[in-house]
């Protein structure tokens, strides 16, 4: 699947984004704060053996070929990621209280920094008239965190979250919510963000356009081509 960005903005009445890894990356990162969790129970573990634990837990969890199975709300997220926690600190004599100091610093503002990019991009798509909705595999200290951030408060996004829709993407009914939200055709929608299967394939699936964020410059093994940064999506709409 390849990506003309020249053209994908033709037709487009709204711009949907991704949180997490799009929008927003948490500070300290993840493995920091979770080798801290676990320092301050006496248990020291090395921050890159976290990390590993981490993607791997969260991949695992997120790879449900079940559509069902992405079913969630306020309560079920509460268990995954108490889940989450579990698999990537086994060693804690107190996983619960670990759980519950990380729920809390991650539903912090400071917790979480926007990137450079964000704030010069929201607000050139902002200026040109562009509805804005932001739609994450999140909970409700979303709501808490977005609104601490001034780059993205300034916007005034649209907020559709997956614990309030009751899907988490890539099920066809998160997109579905995305269009409700904003009152628009999918077709008329470009879906942004910094996974391939959750904000592109997903999204187009559901008659969304997509692009990818790859912030990373990873590439993602195939034939889908991204964008390294949403300066260099959005100025596109310039030309």
């Amino acid at each position: 699947m390849t990506t003309c960005i020249e053209a994908v903005w033709d037709g487009i009445e709204a711009i949907v984004l991704d949180a997490v890894g799009t929008l927003i990356e948490p500070v300290p990162t993840v493995a920091e704060v979770y080798a801290s969790a676990a320092r301050r129970q006496g248990v020291d573990l090395d921050r890159e053996v976290v990390r590993t634990r981490f993607a791997q837990s969260f991949r695992d969890d997120e790879n449900e070929e079940n559509l069902e199975a992405l079913a969630t709300d306020e309560p079920t997220e509460s268990i995954r990621w108490r889940r989450i926690v579990s698999s990537v600190l086994p060693e804690l004599p107190e996983p619960d209280r670990a759980f519950e100091e990380l729920w809390e610093h991650f539903g912090r503002p400071d917790s979480w920094c926007c990137f450079p990019d964000v704030g010069p991009s929201l607000a050139l798509l902002r200026a040109m008239g562009l509805p804005i909705a932001i739609a994450s595999n999140f909970d409700g200290r979303l709501r808490t965190v977005l609104a601490g951030l001034p780059e993205l408060a300034a916007c005034d996004p649209q907020l559709i979250i997956s614990s309030e829709v009751g899907y988490r993407k890539p099920h066809p009914a998160f997109y579905q919510a995305i269009c409700e939200c904003l009152g628009q055709r999918p077709e008329t929608l470009l879906m942004i963000g910094d996974d391939p299967e959750n904000d592109v394939l997903g999204a187009c699936r559901a008659g969304l356009r997509g692009v990818w964020l790859d912030r990373r410059g990873r590439g993602n093994g195939g034939s889908m081509r991204g964008v390294a940064g949403l300066g260099d999506l959005v100025a596109h709409l310039c030309v």
